[in-house]
Parts: structure tokens; sequence; C-alpha cells
């Protein structure tokens, strides 16, 4: 039997000791989804776990204390929102000094790249989430007489060219996508960001 606090109300769940945190996520969230509920945050004996998927692998066994923070999918999507803004401008800072590396043919460029994509894959990721959650038309809402379907496509198209520019073992042209294409485009982003919170304004739950 492993126990955790949620929302500060203890749990317990029926799992075998060779179960792991996985396990009892998995379960969890299955349960909260019915209520309309996500993870928000997540403790594991009293430290903040940043990256769940990293962690989640890790016997129950082994763990003391778990604390669970839920939320609706409309508050995380207003949380996302209101903190867009320094995500994108942190991205966007940590493109160009990746793309410096490359052009510098620093050995530490291929390791940071994979950390940018895993914040691009986030950003993406938030994007849907919000189109999900507040019921979006990407075709209909627009910014600068554009609709925001197709800023998604120029978003697609760079992604590609990232995609193109490895398989040709070309780390130049990488760097200046990174740095003149994808960093330029994020900025525009902002814009789409403050229509989101527009309409969630417009639209309150």
């Amino acid at each position: 039997m492993q126990s955790c606090v949620i929302d500060g109300l203890v749990r317990d769940f029926n799992l075998s000791g060779g179960d792991n945190l996985a396990s009892m996520l998995g379960s969890l969230n299955e349960d909260l989804a019915k209520n309309g509920r996500f993870i928000a945050s997540l403790r594991v004996n009293g430290r903040e776990v940043a990256d769940i998927d990293g962690e989640s692998g890790q016997s129950l066994e082994r763990l003391g204390s778990i604390e669970i923070i839920t939320e609706s999918p409309f508050t995380i999507a207003a949380n996302i929102i209101a903190e867009a803004g320094q995500f994108i401008d942190g991205l966007q800072d940590y493109l160009v000094r990746t793309a410096s590396y490359y052009t510098s043919d620093c050995e530490r460029a291929g390791r940071d790249f994979d950390e940018a994509v895993q914040g691009l894959q986030w950003f993406v990721q938030m994007i849907g989430f919000i189109e999900q959650t507040l019921r979006l038309d990407f075709e209909r809402l627009s910014l600068n007489d554009k609709p925001v379907a197709e800023y998604v496509q120029r978003l697609n198209i760079i992604f590609q060219e990232i995609v193109n520019s490895q398989e040709n073992f070309d780390p130049v042209l990488l760097a200046d996508i990174l740095e003149y294409d994808l960093a330029p485009h994020l900025e525009e982003w902002k814009g789409v960001f403050t229509l989101f919170a527009a309409e969630l304004t417009a639209n309150p739950r």
C-alpha cells in the first residue's frame, strides 16, 4: 500500500512492491481525468519534481512522502498563458546561444540543441493544450490579419528545415535557422499568446 497527499488529502494506492512512480501516477491520472483535473505539481520526499518523466521510473519502495497538487485544465492553460512571454524569452536566448556554439564548433552545441528541442516540444504541446482547452479555432483567430493556423504552419516549416539541415550534416545552416528564422518567429508568438489571453478573459470559467 502506497500513500500520497493529493490536494491536502491522504489517498492510498493498492500497488505491488515492484511498482514504480509511473504506475501510481498512471492510475491517478485516469481517476483525475474523470473529474477534469490534471497534476499541476509533484513533490517527492519534500523535493519539487520538475521533470516528472525523468523521475517516473523510481521504485515506490524507495520513496517516502509524495505530495501532489491538481488543477483544472482551464487553470493550467491560464498559468501557461501568463508565463508564456518569459518562457519564450528564455527559449530565444537559448536558441541564439546554441547557434553560436555551432558556428564556433563548440563541443557542447549538440547537448544544448537537444535541450532546446525539449523546450520546443513543450512549447508545441502547450499550444495544442490551449487550443483544446479554450476550444479555439485557429483558422478564425487571427493576428495582424493572419490566422493563428498560419503561425502554426510557419513553425512546422521551420522545424522541417531544422530536420533537413541535420540530415545534411550542415551545422552552419542549422545555426542560421535557429538564430535568424526560429528565434525571430517565436517573437511573433508572443503576440499570439496575447490573443490567447484575450480569449481567456472573454470566456472565463
